[in-house]
């Protein structure tokens, strides 16, 4: 299994509990945590340990990272996943990446979710979509349509 978190937040939580398993990839991209919470967790050197070494990948970005910048960062991503070769893939579906997010630590725009919605759907796994973040924003669910929308439209 694979465990892809695509919230502007670095999955600490996800990752604390997978840092030492193998047979679990966890891939971030997130707000760069030298300058964005959680600010202690979420850097690139942090890779697993023991035998979960090699199977986390975190993805930070600088602030205010758009489109394009992010899809080269999933590109990373999918290749990680392509490589670990999972059964399933789950997502943490972050929407605060968002251009218009109030925290305003990425700049994700609606096309962008649905480039996200599509790129997942392009892995080929069977995948689980467990939309998890996103504040109080009048385009939250139009960002979430969109993703849903690549995502079917990619299938």
């Amino acid at each position: 299994m694979a465990i892809l978190d695509v919230d502007v937040h670095h999955g600490n939580g996800t990752q604390g509990i997978f840092y030492e398993r193998g047979d679990v990839l966890t891939v971030s991209i997130h707000a760069d945590p030298a300058f964005y919470y959680p600010y202690v967790w979420g850097y690139a050197h942090e890779r697993g340990a023991g035998a979960g070494l090699g199977a986390n990948l975190n993805i930070p970005l600088p602030l205010k990272t758009g489109d394009d910048g992010y899809m080269r960062a999933f590109d990373v991503a999918a290749k990680a996943i392509d490589a670990f070769a999972p059964g399933a893939l789950v997502v943490a579906l972050g929407l605060d990446a968002s251009e218009h997010d109030p925290l305003a630590g990425l700049a994700v725009t609606t096309d962008g979710f649905r480039r996200i919605g599509a790129a997942l759907a392009r892995l080929g796994l069977p995948t689980v979509l467990v939309q998890e973040g996103g504040y109080l924003s009048e385009i939250l669910g139009t960002n979430l349509t969109a993703v849903l929308a690549g995502f079917e439209g990619a299938r």
